[in-house]
């Protein structure tokens, strides 16, 4: 059993006798980053065994790296920390020329081009550029009010990882194929069909059982402003393309974003998370194994403030999801919680004991790990309005 292996069969004890009285999770002292903290990581960088902290800093231009002991502590790292000329949009970290070290990803926008350069890991915790040109995903127009987001997936199943790139203001989702060396070219363009769109999202996942990942998107709206939105479903080739499933255009609450794809009920199957922009509710659309979904019967859930970033952890060994969510007041100061939410296997969530957790205004992004590696699951949530991450100790 690796390491991942025991952590996640730890999780799953903990999160089997969670359901007791005291709170969930007790707050530690913040890991204090700078201004403007953005997108989060808990990741081993350094292969020291205990996981790294990365945050990004929008206003700076910066990417940081927090060593962290093992022990839930994180101190400024000698490696990995990166200045850019311009503003990094989305990051994405995955071992594109598999040697075995984490490689990184990271968007950039100079005013009407966006790109994506390549930085190899080295085994000290740090990243080295790799040369050639950067690497071009779309043309927008001009403007800095963009969400990009990577990830990093072997789409076309040849055992190397691919480069999958989207703008929430631009309705085309982009595919980099890789040659497992750290070099990318183009691939399959998805074109989504909408207007008057703010934010596409989209989630990968194998919806069918067929092998292949397939795509799922969202758009969130169609004139007139308040009315409801479309998640579409398309099934991957296992080449690097995707094609539309019929029927399989469905309506949606108002403003809907795909926040996960995960198995909610226990049979097997990837089901669907949304989020719902300026609305306090998340939603659940359920596979039925063949990539058909339905809306899960009763009320959605509501968190309280519209949820902004969400995280699945499925707890195989107990057959639940446990949901983890950051919630922002849409008004000034922008007061935020982390909602935590506890799986039963049959779809239904309870509120975790003591949620939700306040942290700091502004708290957009999240991520989860053992960091202080008592087996259970820990939260780190960044704080765009102050110099801190929060760090939620599993109890």
């Amino acid at each position: 059993m690796n390491k991942f292996s025991a952590t996640l069969a730890a999780v799953a004890c903990w999160a089997a006798h969670s359901y007791a009285q005291h709170p969930l999770f007790a707050p530690a002292l913040p890991v204090v980053v700078g201004p403007g903290s953005g997108g989060v990581f808990l990741v081993d960088l350094n292969h020291d065994g205990h996981l790294d902290l990365v945050t990004k800093h929008l206003l700076k231009q910066r990417l940081a790296v927090w060593s962290g002991d093992g022990k839930g502590h994180f101190v400024a790292a000698t490696e990995g920390s990166m200045d850019f000329d311009v503003m990094p949009g989305a990051v994405a970290l995955g071992d594109v020329n598999k040697d075995g070290i984490l490689d990184l990803g990271v968007s950039s926008k100079a005013e009407d081009k966006e790109s994506v350069r390549i930085f190899l890991g080295n085994r000290k915790g740090g990243f080295n550029s790799v040369s050639g040109p950067l690497l071009p995903v779309g043309v927008s127009a001009k403007g800095r009010d963009y969400k990009p987001v990577l990830r990093f997936a072997d789409l076309n199943e040849d055992g190397n990882l691919d480069l999958i790139s989207a703008n929430g203001r631009r309705n085309s989702v982009e595919i980099l194929l890789g040659d497992g060396h750290g070099g990318f070219s183009p691939g399959a363009i998805v074109k989504l069909q909408g207007r008057w769109t703010t934010n596409f999202t989209f989630g990968l996942g194998d919806l069918d059982g067929d092998g292949h990942l397939d795509l799922v998107t969202s758009i969130p709206r169609e004139p007139p402003e308040s009315g409801p939105g479309r998640v579409e479903t398309r099934r991957g080739d296992g080449k690097g393309g995707f094609a539309v499933i019929a029927g399989q255009t469905l309506p949606a609450a108002p403003d809907p974003r795909v926040a996960a794809i995960v198995d909610v009920n226990g049979d097997g199957h990837l089901d669907i998370v949304l989020s719902h922009g300026h609305t306090n509710i998340l939603s659940t659309l359920l596979n039925d194994g063949k990539g058909v979904f339905t809306d899960r019967p009763g009320p959605p859930i509501d968190v309280g403030w519209p949820a902004w970033e969400l995280v699945a952890v499925d707890v195989n060994g107990v057959k639940s999801v446990v949901l983890v969510a950051t919630t922002v007041d849409t008004k000034a100061p922008f007061a935020s919680k982390v909602v935590v939410l506890l799986g039963d296997g049959r779809g239904e969530f309870t509120a975790a004991p003591g949620s939700p957790f306040p942290v700091g205004a502004g708290t957009y992004c999240l991520t989860v790990g053992d960091v202080n590696e008592d087996g259970k699951l820990d939260i780190a949530a960044s704080s765009f309005g102050n110099d801190g991450v929060a760090l939620l100790l599993g109890q």
